[in-house]
């Protein structure tokens, strides 16, 4: 039989998680009627975007103020409590750009603005990436910020905003943001919209900025090799139409974007067939296009990166086979117009002789 202070207890943790979901899901209303019944609201920590998440980190994003106030006063709550990732209830309030709740936080509770997660990200970083617009010119024009802050990973406040083209123009026109600012890895901003597949941002940083779409990072990587990687359909689009990206260009393990692509056939991140549409591309190799170098390789190329290519172009005919949208007659076109593209180029004997190769 339950004893009555393991009921107790049981009953607790009930209110508790009845407490929690109502903070989860913003329903202030039943939030406070919750609170009153709860013994030890300073206790209730669940996992929300990670471990030890309390109450007051979720009423800071969620903007309650008052019950803000009262976790802290009357509950005492710890206002610079960290979550297992290190942040506090100014990241949390930095998310949901709640400029009155960190007035409160910093000035009241006395928090420091300036705090840092276990990543190195600033709540600067944070409001940047969450499209906090307000709590951004709050903690600038307000408080002491580090507009220049890197995170361990070097990356900047504008990499975070690579997201959003409203805070990247804020940040470069109005606060004078470095644009050409790198990460540890020689990553550039471009580099970051195009993870964070942003075409408004990619078109602003090559037409007005004038960003190298070609810049590589550490690893070798182009733009459009981080947005092949990710299966970002909007950014490689937006990359491959400027005209001035290869799909080609080999990073230092001899990845192309066009490789990094494939892993995503068949499911709805497959960029192959915005790779088939720019199809005729002018290439960076002394080939006409890369559809071309995709058959025949380079000068020098041996028998098996042929083999290669001839099997990259396959995969790009057949990449839209999954799509309800592309019917037998469509197929059937593109079918025939790459074979007769073969035939004028007199391609239609390199894959013969190919195909015998292999048989062989």
């Amino acid at each position: 039989m339950e004893s009555l202070e393991d009921s107790v207890d049981s009953l607790e943790h009930e209110r508790g998680d009845q407490c929690w979901d109502a903070f989860t899901y913003k329903d202030h209303d039943e939030a406070v009627r919750l609170l009153l019944l709860v013994e030890e609201p300073n206790l209730v920590k669940r996992t929300y975007y990670c471990d030890n998440t309390s109450l007051l980190h979720l009423s800071s994003r969620n903007g309650w103020l008052e019950i803000t106030k009262d976790l802290i006063t009357k509950y005492h709550c710890d206002p610079q409590e960290k979550d297992s990732v290190g942040w506090t209830c100014l990241h949390y309030a930095a998310v949901g750009n709640h400029v009155d709740v960190m007035q409160y936080i910093i000035n009241e509770c006395y928090c420091d603005p300036m705090v840092t997660d276990v990543f190195g990200d600033t709540i600067l970083h944070i409001a940047a990436g969450s499209r906090s617009l307000d709590v951004m010119k709050y903690l600038i024009n307000h408080q002491v910020s580090n507009l220049i802050a890197t995170n361990r990973c070097g990356e900047s406040i504008l990499h975070y905003a690579a997201e959003h083209i409203d805070i990247v123009k804020y940040l470069i026109n109005n606060c004078n943001c470095d644009p050409v600012a790198i990460s540890s890895n020689k990553r550039t901003i471009l580099h970051s919209a195009a993870g964070k597949n942003s075409p408004d941002v990619i078109n602003y940083l090559i037409n007005e900025l004038h960003f190298d779409p070609m810049a590589i990072d550490k690893s070798g990587w182009t733009p459009l090799h981080v947005a092949a990687d990710y299966g970002h359909s909007l950014a490689v689009e937006c990359l491959l139409s400027t005209g001035k990206c290869d799909p080609l260009a080999k990073d230092n393990q001899g990845r192309t974007p066009l490789q990094l692509a494939k892993q995503w056939i068949g499911t709805n991140k497959s960029t192959l067939p915005i790779f088939k549409k720019f199809g005729d591309i002018k290439s960076f190799h002394p080939i006409d296009s890369y559809v071309n170098v995709l058959l025949v390789g380079y000068p020098g190329a041996g028998k098996k990166e042929r083999k290669e290519n001839i099997s990259t172009l396959s995969d790009i005919m057949s990449a839209t086979k999954d799509n309800n949208d592309y019917n037998l007659s469509d197929k059937k076109e593109d079918v025939l117009d790459a074979l007769c593209s073969l035939q004028l180029t007199g391609l239609i004997s390199v894959l013969k002789s190919e195909d015998k190769k292999i048989a062989g």
